[in-house]
């Protein structure tokens, strides 16, 4: 297993990133799907976790600051 003596692959890749297809060219390849939906479901996770925690905070803000006037009456 050395890297001077693997068979050159390049033209037969070339060939097939280089034709045409109605596929996007970042998902053609073997495991590009594999990392791309994992990306996006990573970055998905993180905006809606953000989205819940600011919205959280903000709804406990405001009812803690109803029920603060409401005792000090």
């Amino acid at each position: 297993m050395s890297l001077v003596n693997r068979p050159n692959t390049i033209i037969a890749k070339q060939r097939y990133f280089q034709a045409p297809s109605n596929t996007l060219l970042f998902l053609r390849g073997p495991r590009d799907k594999f990392f791309v939906y994992t990306t996006f479901l990573v970055l998905g996770t993180g905006v809606v976790g953000s989205l819940w925690g600011a919205v959280r905070m903000a709804r406990v803000c405001y009812f803690y600051s109803l029920c603060a006037r409401n005792r000090s009456v």
